[in-house]
């Protein structure tokens, strides 16, 4: 199965164009069922055609009984799925073993948002002019007014920016590509970081990665995670301070204030409707403790 494993990862990547986040728990989530496998089955190499549908239950089975979460069972149940699915369309295997075989039921835990007042005090911790936090003022800004994914962050070139018309291209997952609107304010943050960007690194151009470190590298995920992470703890009490805060943050809040799901969808980049449902209860939670505060017999 490692051969048969080695080109479905090939196929994630290439064709399906899989983030190498995604792909590298694919691969760890089905080297992990290889392994007991051929430990289950005292096999050196085993075949996928002998695999059935009990030996997927007592793997997941012990996971569970050692105390894995259901939620990540639930991640190895979709990738065991997905491979055994590529699997049958290759003519690999004749009958899928996945087949049959149940998600477990999992809680869905409400998105992480923060409060107007909390935004307004995250944008009071970004006042200055060092390079550091203009960087930082232009890389909050962003997140709240588009809602974008970090990787879509990293991924914006200064050519990206249409400063007529306030709007910024995206390459989302899959490389799909969308177009979202900046407010005055993320245009303003943006103007004032690229000029400071010009200043310190005159040699970058249009083309070249919008964020950059102090020495003109790139910026990466783990930086951007590790500054919300200080802002946010700054500001409030919160169970997850990473940058996926600001995406929640903002799709809650156009909701609250009207706007239409499928027009938050859209911005989001969302492929389906029910990944962008999650934010209606969050404003029905919020509406919710309002209405509590407010109402005379509440």
């Amino acid at each position: 199965m490692w051969n048969e494993l080695d080109q479905f990862i090939d196929y994630l990547q290439h064709q399906r164009r899989y983030s190498p986040h995604t792909v590298i728990a694919y691969q760890n989530d089905i080297a992990q069922f290889i392994d007991y496998l051929e430990t289950r089955l005292n096999r050196h190499q085993v075949s996928a055609g002998t695999v059935e549908l009990n030996h997927i239950r007592e793997f997941l089975g012990e996971l569970l009984i050692a105390g894995l979460q259901k939620r990540s069972v639930a991640r190895k149940i979709s990738s065991l799925k997905t491979f055994f699915k590529y699997l049958v369309k290759r003519g690999v295997v004749s009958v899928n073993p996945t087949e049959g075989l149940a998600m477990p039921r999992l809680d869905k835990p409400l998105p992480t948002v923060l409060t107007p007042q909390q935004v307004h005090a995250l944008f009071e911790r970004l006042q200055g002019q060092e390079f550091a936090v203009v960087r930082s003022r232009a890389i909050v800004e962003t997140l709240y007014a588009t809602g974008m994914r970090v990787s879509e962050l990293l991924g914006i070139t200064p050519a990206d920016i249409q400063w007529t018309n306030g709007e910024v291209r995206v390459l989302g997952k899959r490389q799909k590509e969308r177009i979202v609107p900046l407010h005055p304010r993320a245009l303003q943050a943006l103007r004032e970081y690229l000029a400071a960007r010009q200043a310190k690194f005159p040699h970058l151009n249009d083309t070249d990665a919008l964020f950059v470190t102090a020495r003109g590298k790139p910026l990466d995920a783990r930086s951007i995670r590790r500054l919300m992470k200080k802002l946010l703890t700054d500001v409030a009490e919160l169970e997850h301070t990473g940058p996926h805060v600001l995406r929640h943050t903002f799709a809650t809040h156009l909701l609250d204030r009207g706007m239409d799901l499928m027009a938050v969808k859209e911005l989001l980049g969302h492929s389906s409707l029910s990944s962008t449902q999650v934010y209606t209860h969050v404003s029905m939670e919020r509406l919710k403790k309002i209405y509590q505060k407010a109402h005379p017999r509440a």
